[in-house]
């Protein structure tokens, strides 16, 4: 249910957003105002509290946000305070941005690996990633030293395991079978 409905606020945000040339704004806006809502919880847990009237959780946006975002984004906000979806929030921006992404005819990937890669892996991965995709790839560098060396790389909902961790466990179950 809670994924319907980050899809159905996510596609309206996104039509206006079309519809006004102002995806790449809202966008920004709505990342801005999930990095509030998690760095003050306290100021998310008030939005959804369902012990405070909905009016005055409207004035608080309007005074958060009238003057760093637009008004079709308080009115966003307002919106989903009236229809007590601002529990929502996050995985309505999360959507909203796959939106976004689609629309670009971009992917996300992250590449895992125990020390920065450099511009030139970077780019050689992200050239082996469009191969496979079709898409423009947005790539960041996630470093986790438990992998041992070679590279992890999380794309959408598919893992490309090129880790030297990832190929000891194969051959760990390998073996296992052929002693069992």
């Amino acid at each position: 249910m809670a994924e319907l409905v980050a899809k159905t606020y996510s596609r309206a945000l996104f039509e206006v957003g079309i519809e006004q040339d102002k995806l790449d704004v809202f966008l920004s806006e709505l990342k801005a105002i999930v990095g509030l809502c998690k760095e003050y919880p306290d100021y998310f847990e008030i939005l959804k509290s369902p012990k405070i009237n909905t009016d005055e959780k409207k004035k608080v946006v309007e005074q958060t946000f009238s003057h760093q975002a637009s008004q079709e984004m308080v009115n966003f906000l307002k919106i989903i305070l009236d229809k007590r979806r601002v529990k929502d929030l996050f995985s309505i921006a999360k959507e909203f941005e796959n939106l976004i992404y689609d629309h670009k005819g971009m992917v996300r990937a992250i590449a895992v690996t125990t020390t920065p890669i450099g511009m030139k892996e970077m780019d050689l991965i992200k050239e082996k990633l469009y191969a496979i995709t079709g898409k423009q790839v947005e790539l960041t560098n996630q470093i986790d030293e438990s992998v041992l060396g070679g590279v992890l790389i999380k794309l959408g909902d598919k893992v490309i395991d090129g880790t030297l961790k990832g190929k000891l466990n194969k051959l760990n179950n390998l073996l296992k079978e052929i002693i069992v």
